[in-house]
C-alpha cells in the first residue's frame, strides 16, 4: 500500500514532468539555428548612465555587424560621468551612431523607462532591438541573427543574455540563475505562453510599444522596463523566440556578491504585476520542486527506500537530462553539470530574498 507520502510525491513529480515534457524540452531538443534577415532595418537602442567605458568597448563592435541597414541610438540617462563627451567623440566616426542626452532634474526621480521611451521615439526603423551598455555581441551577425525573429508579423523577438564566464561563488550563482530563468521564459513562449524577455538582449516593434498601456500603468515601479512590457503585450502569435548562439548578448558578471542580492532584490518586485497565469505557473513550478525534494528525503529518513529511489531515479533519467540540455543551449557549458545541487541551493535562497524585499523594498536602478 502506498504511503501518502509517496502519493504526495509523485503528485509534485507530475507537474515537473508537465513542465519539462511540455516546455522545457521545447528548448533542449528544436532545432536553434536560424537564417539571418540581412535586409531588414534595424534600430539598436542602448540606455546608458555611466557607462562611458562600456560604450567603448561595445559601439565599435556593434559597428561592424554584417548587416545592410541600422542605426544604433545610445539614450545618456543624467550621466553624471563623461558618457556625453565619450558619445560626442566617437559619433565623427560612427556614422551609424545617434547619441541622445537627457538631463539630469532633481524635481523628478525615475527609473530606466523614461530612457527608454525616448530612445524608442528617437528611433528611425519601427523594428528595434535593446541592449545594455555592459553588453557585447559574440560575433557581426547578431543583429541580422535576432532581426530573422520578425519573419512572418511577428512583433516581439525574445534572446538569450548569459553572463560572462569569471571566478568566484558570484559569478557561479549568477550564471546559474540567469540560465535557468532564460530556460523558464524561452521555453514558456515556445510553448505558447510568452511571459517577459531580458532588456539585454529583445527586440519589438515600437508601435507595439507605444499601443501598450504597460508602460503608463508600472511607469511607477523602479524595474520592470522589459519583463512588465512583455508581459502586457507578448501573444503565442505575435512573439518569436531565437535561441541560435549567434543570437546571444553575453553580459559583463556582477562584480560582487552585494549587488548581485540586490539586483536580484530589485526583480522580485515586478513578479507580483505579471498576469495571473502566469504567477499561477510560476509558483507552481518552484513549488513543486520543494514538495517534491521534501518528501523524496522524508521517505530515505523513514527507510522507505524503494519509493525514494523511484523518486530520485525519474528525478535523474527523466527530468536531469531536459534540464541538462536545455542548459547546454544557452551556452551554460560544464555548469550544466552542476544544476542538481544550484537547484537545491536556490530552493533556500529565492525564498529568502522574496522575503527581503517585503522587509526592506529595494532602490532604484542605478
Amino acid at each position: 500500500m502506498w504511503s501518502v507520502l509517496f502519493i504526495v510525491m509523485l503528485a509534485a513529480l507530475a507537474v515537473l514532468l508537465f513542465f519539462h515534457l511540455f516546455m522545457f524540452a521545447r528548448l533542449a531538443f528544436r532545432k536553434p539555428t536560424v537564417e539571418p534577415d540581412r535586409e531588414l532595418p534595424v534600430s539598436v537602442v542602448i540606455c546608458a548612465r555611466n557607462e562611458a567605458r562600456a560604450l567603448e568597448r561595445l559601439l565599435p563592435r556593434l559597428m561592424e555587424q554584417d548587416h545592410k541597414e541600422f542605426e544604433v541610438v545610445v539614450v545618456n540617462d543624467r550621466s553624471d560621468d563623461d558618457t556625453w563627451e565619450v558619445l560626442q567623440w566617437m559619433k565623427p566616426d560612427l556614422p551609424r551612431l545617434r547619441p541622445v542626452n537627457i538631463q539630469a532634474d532633481e524635481r523628478f526621480n525615475y527609473g530606466k523607462k523614461i530612457a527608454l521611451g525616448v530612445g524608442l521615439r528617437s528611433a528611425k526603423y519601427p523594428q528595434v532591438l535593446l541592449t545594455d551598455a555592459d553588453c557585447m555581441p559574440p560575433g557581426r551577425d547578431w543583429i541580422s541573427t535576432m532581426a530573422a525573429g520578425f519573419r512572418n508579423g511577428r512583433k516581439i523577438v525574445i534572446g538569450n543574455s548569459p553572463y560572462d564566464r569569471s571566478a568566484g561563488l558570484t559569478n557561479l550563482l549568477e550564471r546559474y540563475d540567469g540560465t535557468v530563468k532564460t530556460m523558464q521564459y524561452m521555453s514558456f513562449a515556445m510553448a505558447g505562453a510568452p511571459y517577459m524577455g531580458v532588456g539585454r538582449n529583445l527586440g519589438y516593434s515600437s508601435e507595439l510599444f507605444f499601443n501598450a498601456r504597460g508602460p503608463k500603468h508600472h511607469g511607477h515601479l523602479m524595474s520592470g522596463d522589459d519583463d512588465l512590457f512583455i508581459n502586457e503585450v507578448a501573444r503565442a502569435g505575435n512573439t518569436a523566440v531565437v535561441a541560435d548562439p549567434r543570437s546571444f548578448m553575453t553580459t559583463r558578471p556582477t562584480p560582487d556578491l552585494a549587488t548581485w542580492w540586490r539586483r536580484k532584490r530589485r526583480h522580485y518586485t515586478t513578479a507580483a504585476h505579471y498576469r495571473f497565469l502566469h504567477q499561477v505557473l510560476l509558483l507552481l513550478l518552484p513549488l513543486a520542486r520543494t514538495v517534491f525534494w521534501a518528501a523524496l528525503v522524508w521517505l530515505a529518513v523513514r527507510g522507505a527506500w524503494r519509493e525514494a529511489a523511484i523518486g530520485l531515479g525519474a528525478q535523474l533519467l527523466l527530468l536531469q537530462p531536459i534540464t541538462i540540455v536545455a542548459m547546454r543551449r544557452l551556452g551554460a557549458g560544464a555548469l550544466a553539470w552542476c544544476a542538481l545541487p544550484l537547484e537545491w541551493l536556490f530552493l533556500l535562497l529565492d525564498p529568502l530574498l522574496y522575503a527581503s524585499t517585503i522587509l526592506v523594498k529595494p532602490k532604484r536602478w542605478k
